[in-house]
């Protein structure tokens, strides 16, 4: 990992000279704790890296070594190369989907955290939204699914629906144990052919839970709503 960097540090002509001598000065530090270290592990050796648990400190530089190897497909001749192909499924795009759309919630709510809980966890579950907004509490799970578009994933629902079934949840709400009320559910969806974007307030949310051409008909109280995705 070091010889790739010193490679890319070399090969590259985007550091000022400041830059470079700083640099230099810290590959000329390190340069000596890596004399003695072999530089011919093979490319299997390199893909299953494992730290000794004896010394826990070496686990986030492993890591980091780890994300640089990728970057260069484990290649060191890449280093030189001046634009560099990144599969798009190095990105979580779940996760990336799921923040975008805590964005868009929070900017069209006054930021209003009080009643948006982000990651509500529970017994080992972590719910993606729980909004605490009275008789318009629901589960909102986000799923970076295009096939919601048609259809729906039994798996999923059956998912969101036991999240709103913990009693962590129900409590939270404000619901006792004698009451029979069921928590709307809500599954965020990407759509790539809408028109135009919506304005994610509580309210808005609200209307679409109580929509029935957003519910999905197999189940109860269960609804999706796709949101747009921005374009380049």
């Amino acid at each position: 990992m070091f010889q790739f960097c010193i490679s890319y540090f070399q090969n590259n002509q985007i550091f000022t000279v400041e830059t470079k001598a700083g640099i230099n000065n810290i590959i000329n530090y390190c340069r000596p704790a890596f004399e003695l270290i072999k530089d011919d592990l093979k490319q299997t050796q390199l893909h299953h890296l494992k730290y000794n648990p004896f010394f826990k400190e070496y686990k986030e530089a492993i890591k980091i070594g780890n994300y640089i190897l990728k970057q260069f497909a484990y290649n060191i001749s890449a280093t030189s190369a001046n634009k560099i192909e990144t599969p798009p499924f190095w990105i979580d795009m779940p996760r990336l989907f799921e923040l975008f759309f805590y964005q868009k919630l929070l900017k069209a709510n006054n930021f209003d955290r009080k009643k948006i809980q982000y990651q509500f966890s529970t017994f080992g579950n972590s719910l993606d939204f729980l909004i605490n907004d009275g008789e318009n509490s629901m589960v909102i799970d986000t799923k970076y699914k295009l096939h919601y578009k048609q259809s729906h994933i039994h798996s999923d629902i059956r998912q969101v629906a036991g999240y709103a079934r913990l009693r962590k949840v129900r409590n939270d709400l404000g619901l006792n144990v004698e009451s029979d009320e069921i928590i709307k559910c809500l599954i965020i969806y990407p759509e790539i052919a809408l028109e135009k974007d919506f304005n994610y307030s509580l309210e808005f949310l609200s209307k679409i839970c109580g929509n029935p051409e957003n519910e999905i008909k197999a189940y109860h109280k269960v609804y999706k709503l796709g949101i747009k995705l921005p374009l380049i």
